[in-house]
């Protein structure tokens, strides 16, 4: 039995649909975050500045990152619930196309100059995105992902 139940909101699966044929890894990864997305061995951090309190991101293979957060359990007795908020790729020297700055951008908060120090994801309690911001963020992935915002992903 899974000690997290991890959920892709309709507004994410198509991002989470293009990594078929993409040898990113994402298989192994959501097996891991379902056990513990906390496990060392998954190599989770903290992302730096304004969203550092709700969000963890980690590496997938061949370029490609994923972001997600936590919630309290839906129902009592439930397990963890673990959202994935974006899959997308790092691309640091073209910023407009780039994960990290399309997620800040997503948020409406500005994305940290280089240097994050990434501390592990759970350390200091597991990342939390209320309900509210969470609505407002997957309506602006919506909104991205059927081209109805400037920015593509």
């Amino acid at each position: 039995m899974p000690n997290f139940e991890v959920i892709v909101p309709r507004a994410i699966r198509p991002l989470v649909d293009q990594l078929a044929g993409q040898r990113a890894g994402y298989r192994e990864v959501d097996a891991q975050l379902e056990r513990d997305p906390c496990a060392e061995r998954l190599g989770a951090y903290r992302l730096a500045g304004p969203l550092e309190p709700a969000v963890c991101g980690l590496h997938l293979r061949n370029g490609w990152r994923l972001a997600f957060t936590m919630q309290p359990p839906e129902r009592p007795r439930g397990c963890r619930r673990v959202i994935i908020l974006l899959v997308a790729r790092r691309e640091p020297r073209h910023r407009a196309s780039d994960a990290w700055t399309i997620l800040h951008d997503l948020f409406g908060v500005s994305n940290p100059p280089e240097g994050h120090h990434k501390p592990p994801c759970c350390q200091g309690g597991v990342p939390d995105l209320h309900d509210e911001a969470l609505d407002g963020f997957l309506r602006e992935v919506h909104l991205l992902t059927r081209g109805r915002r400037r920015r593509r992903i």
